[in-house]
């Protein structure tokens, strides 16, 4: 419902189709002005896709419309503008560009926004940006509730995850690469194949969940190297884990805590263990971010080098920790060096905070 406005309130009737289905679907340009056009779009439109509420959205616009025109006149008009199939950020700078060229036009008092799901919604406060929202209309598209149509729906849902680019990358490409990862993990490690499955769908959802690979993105485009040794130490830690579960299927395995410390101190070849792998995938970044900070000319501190040193000294106080626990260790040894790896964090804690109050004077 519509609050009252003055007889001479221009309004814009504004359908919005953030996934730019109609574009791609008609292959025409967006944004399109008009009751004529918006009809004849979206008549094409439903012809083409009956069972989507894209067209509902438009038919519902024109509707809005016509029953504001009853009461404004000309002063109102309609419009659809369209986003990119992606809908990130540049489909959401596609629509602002083509509001603009809308406004360019005519001048509007404020919107009635037309929409057929949450996320053309989600362009609200993109609109707003521009000018006011005197209401949303939302179209719901009535299904009938027996067996049969209920059928005719969940099969199109299912064709639509797919088919189309943005939902079959998901149903079949991350169903593809379960059952892959499952294969393998069943012939090469069939004790384990639960557990990893778990930490390999948790490690997945906390990188979407947190944006994970937006930082990793914005680390490639500013620091080169950096994003290299990330990758490089990813490789690492994979490599490092794989060995040290392979080294514990070859064993019988007494309890957790043994199991953990073998797991660390399985050889890998060359005089190395799965330790110095995961030592040496956490230094790379460290390392990574020095060289950068040498390219674009930025000077290192000295607690950027106590790190580096505190890493390598943690190295031992774990070795005897897995000795230990394993049950071939000294507890005094693992109590020498937890003194060591603590002074070396309090000195560089010091030295950090010395350098952020020199550099704020």
């Amino acid at each position: 419902m519509i609050v009252e406005h003055p007889s001479n309130t221009s309004i814009l009737v504004l359908c919005v189709d953030r996934d730019n289905d109609v574009g791609t679907v008609l292959n025409i340009k967006t944004p399109l002005i008009g009751e004529n056009e918006l009809l004849r779009a979206a008549t094409e439109y439903i012809l083409v896709r009956p069972e989507d509420s894209d067209s509902n959205a438009m038919f519902a616009a024109i509707q809005t419309l016509r029953e504001l025109r009853k009461q404004y006149g000309s002063n109102v008009e309609v419009a659809l503008i369209a986003g990119l199939e992606s809908e990130d950020v540049e489909a959401d700078m596609k629509i602002l560009k083509e509001l603009d060229q809308v406004l360019s036009q005519k001048k509007f008092d404020g919107v009635v926004l037309v929409s057929d799901g949450p996320t053309d919604e989600l362009v609200a406060p993109l609109i707003q940006s521009r000018l006011p929202i005197f209401s949303i209309r939302r179209v719901i598209v009535q299904q009938s509730r027996g067996v049969e149509e209920t059928f005719v729906l969940l099969i199109n849902y299912i064709k639509k995850a797919l088919t189309e680019e943005k939902y079959k990358r998901y149903s079949l490409g991350l169903t593809g690469l379960f059952l892959v990862f499952y294969s393998v993990l069943s012939a090469f490690a069939p004790q384990f194949v639960w557990p990893i499955i778990i930490i390999s769908l948790g490690s997945f959802m906390f990188i979407k969940g947190y944006n994970v690979e937006e930082y990793f993105s914005k680390i490639y485009r500013s620091r080169p190297v950096t994003f290299a040794t990330y990758l490089l130490a990813i490789t690492i830690s994979f490599l490092a884990f794989t060995q040290g579960i392979y080294a514990l299927l070859r064993t019988n395995v007494p309890d957790i805590l043994w199991a953990l410390g073998y797991f660390l101190l399985a050889p890998v070849g060359a005089q190395l263990l799965v330790l110095d792998l995961f030592i040496l995938a956490l230094l790379l970044p460290i390392l990574g971010t020095l060289i950068d900070n040498a390219i674009i000319g930025k000077p290192s501190s000295y607690s950027d080098v106590l790190i580096i040193g505190t890493t390598l000294l943690s190295r031992q106080l774990v070795f005897e920790v897995g000795r230990f626990i394993s049950g071939s260790g000294d507890i005094r040894n693992v109590l020498t060096w937890a003194f060591i790896v603590l002074g070396s964090v309090i000195v560089s804690i010091i030295v950090r905070t010395i350098e952020k109050r020199e550099k704020h004077e």
